[in-house]
């Protein structure tokens, strides 16, 4: 049975604007809360942490790690302090080791055992290895002789990978025994992480003790477009047997990284009885509260991420149902299913409405806005679908009922309808909502030799927008729908064809039920419905 990891928790350690210290305090509280015990400071755009690292926290900066450091004490969390020098410094100028420890001391009185020295993100070269381990060792004897019961996480230059390089075996011939060292996976952003994946790195640094500063659901860089609502999934039960803990690397958007956050606490500390599902849908009741159905829907459409592949998104299954069956009788049903998702998702952020000011509605902000516009042309392509198809309406306490035939008219103004309001989405801003039109990842990967290099597969995401794909399938229909020749409309019970007259309307015998609509080579099956997904003009 796979082991809870010992250290689970988060890492600030993306790049943008760091949280503010209200937020961490927040998450501090959330993670102790779902039983994590880990929070590395270690904001990249904290200029004192990685820029301007030699610079000294003044009073005030200074009082806030002390409040940060006491409140992890209080939730049952270690709070670790990283700092990122790999730009500039001298590995071996005394000058600079001096500026290491002066900026770690104050950190050291206020009860502070966790360090990390953090060397990522910086240009390779020969020797940078051996340097880096002189360092490492220098800075944990120093630490040590402060305070011997320090620990020190190192996260090397190459951190992706699942195979020795000779980058890393000269970092193994040079770092202390006992110095963990991270590594994200055998990517930046890792779909899968396996226990094997995991050996096969352990291996190559000697078997040091092993965090996974796990890429997710951080959304820096080039990923800042999209927010990573999805759940936390992709990694082997049995990893936990090998890493000696894990870290989630979380959005710039804090109050929404709960969500993520809360299903990885649910895998870190009982991994064989993680249900994915399950455990996204307690975070999302959780984290929204008496909004918890508009972040729902929210979440579903912003699932896709490095974990999540646009193909496996919820409004993906149901677009997949609607192709087929278009082609045939039975569309009223999962047009009905996707208007629903929509109309849901178009009016999500009203939902705070009432509380502008909710962090979590500011942060999502960018995304409803944009998922408005997102939902506003889907529905306009589900209503040309219903307009090139033939409808009927019944009322069930005399069986008068009004059935109509594609209308080229009014065909032709949902088609402007479509367009419009999809020209409208393509020209807003990039947020992604449902799906991207292109984006991508930081997929860097190790070659079999061990170098460095992008896997493009991994990396580029295009044409994946439900959307764009609704409103294609929408055009192709009505663009097949103008080769036909126009047919009058004809409506069908169990038993009968009944008399339609010529504006459409018809009578049933008592008890009777349409049971399809046809106009020509296209039908419709009413299941019961007592008029099509939409209002229709026609029907009036």
């Amino acid at each position: 049975m796979p082991r809870p990891v010992p250290v689970r928790g988060v890492i600030e350690g993306f790049y943008g604007a760091p949280w503010s210290h209200e937020a961490r305090l927040h998450m501090i509280e959330f993670i102790g809360a779902h039983d994590m015990n880990a929070y590395v400071y270690a904001p990249k755009d904290d200029e004192k942490h990685r820029a301007r690292w030699r610079d000294r926290y003044d009073v005030q900066e200074a009082a806030r790690f002390a409040e940060l450091a006491a409140a992890s004490a209080r939730c049952g969390v270690r709070f670790g302090f990283a700092l990122s020098p790999g730009l500039d410094v001298g590995y071996a100028d005394p000058a600079d080791r001096e500026a290491l420890t002066g900026k770690l001391q104050p950190l050291l009185d206020l009860g502070v055992d966790w360090f990390v020295l953090a060397l990522d993100d910086i240009p390779p070269r020969a020797g940078l290895a051996g340097d880096q381990a002189d360092l490492a060792t220098w800075l944990l004897d120093a630490l040590r002789k402060r305070e011997p019961g320090v620990r020190l996480t190192f996260v090397p230059t190459e951190y992706v990978g699942t195979r020795p390089s000779p980058y890393l075996h000269e970092l193994d011939a040079g770092l202390p025994d006992d110095l963990d060292v991270m590594w994200t996976g055998p990517t930046v952003c890792s779909p899968r992480i396996t226990a094997e994946d995991a050996r096969g790195w352990r291996a190559a640094l000697g078997g040091r003790p092993l965090l996974l500063w796990d890429n997710y659901p951080v959304n820096d860089g080039a990923m800042s477009r999209e927010l990573h609502l999805g759940p936390y999934r992709g990694r082997a039960p049995d990893i936990t047997d090998v890493v000696d803990g894990v870290l989630c690397n979380p959005m710039i958007e804090a109050h929404a990284s709960k969500i993520p956050v809360a299903v990885a606490a649910e895998f870190l500390r009982a991994p064989d009885r993680f249900d994915e599902r399950a455990a996204w849908e307690r975070a999302i009741d959780e984290v929204g509260g008496s909004r918890a159905p508009a972040l729902g829907t929210l979440a579903r459409a912003c699932a896709w991420g490095p974990l999540l592949a646009p193909e496996e998104l919820d409004a993906r299954a149901l677009l997949d149902t609607l192709v087929v069956e278009m082609d045939g009788p039975g569309w009223q049903a999962p047009v009905s299913a996707m208007r629903d998702e929509l109309t849901a998702l178009r009016t999500a952020g009203a939902a705070w409405r009432d509380a502008p000011d909710d962090p979590l509605a500011v942060e999502v902000r960018r995304w409803t806005t944009k998922a408005a516009l997102e939902a506003d042309a889907g529905l306009a392509a589900l209503r040309l679908l219903q307009q090139v198809r033939p409808v009927a309406a019944t009322r069930a306490d005399d069986g008068d009922g009004c059935a109509a035939a594609p209308d080229a008219d009014l065909a032709l103004v949902h088609v402007f309808a479509l367009l419009f309001a999809w020209t409208t989405v393509r020209d807003a801003s990039p947020e992604v909502v449902l799906g991207p039109r292109f984006s991508f990842h930081p997929a860097v990967v190790q070659l079999p030799d061990g170098r460095a290099a992008v896997d493009v597969r991994l990396a580029l995401c295009e044409d994946a927008s439900v959307i764009d794909q609704l409103c294609r399938l929408a055009l192709d229909h009505y663009a097949h729908w103008t080769t036909l020749v126009p047919e009058p409309v004809r409506v069908m019970t169990a038993e009968r064809e009944a008399t339609v007259a010529a504006d459409g309307r018809f009578n049933l015998d008592h008890g009777a039920v349409v049971v399809l609509v046809r106009s020509g080579p296209l039908v419709t099956r009413l299941a019961g419905e007592d008029a099509p997904p939409f209002p229709d003009a026609r029907l009036s």
